[in-house]
């Protein structure tokens, strides 16, 4: 029998994520994010909770978008399902846009 990786992810909502960074997400093609993930429809994004923001200049992960990240993988989550119908966590700055 193989052996199986398991990841896990959480979904919270696309608040934690500022207008600027929210349009990057939508207009970047994924390939050329500062972070792997991807598209989630018209929904939101997936993304991997990266441990450490090494880039810089257009490389550099955004603050606010770092910032689910590190909280994700306090959580233990490897992976962050940002959807426009998710709830808002605690800990996390919200923006309003």
């Amino acid at each position: 029998m193989s052996s199986l990786e398991v990841r896990t992810f959480v979904v919270i909502g696309t608040a934690h994520v500022t207008e600027a960074s929210a349009k990057l997400l939508d207009t970047v093609p994924s390939s050329q994010w500062p972070c792997v993930g991807g598209r989630y429809g018209d929904y939101g994004w997936f993304l991997h909770a990266h441990e450490e923001n090494c880039g810089t200049g257009k490389d550099r992960i955004p603050d606010d978008i770092f910032a689910v990240m590190t909280w994700a993988r306090q959580q233990g989550f490897e992976y962050v399902l940002v959807d426009c119908d998710a709830d808002s966590v605690d800990g996390l700055p919200s923006y309003d846009w």
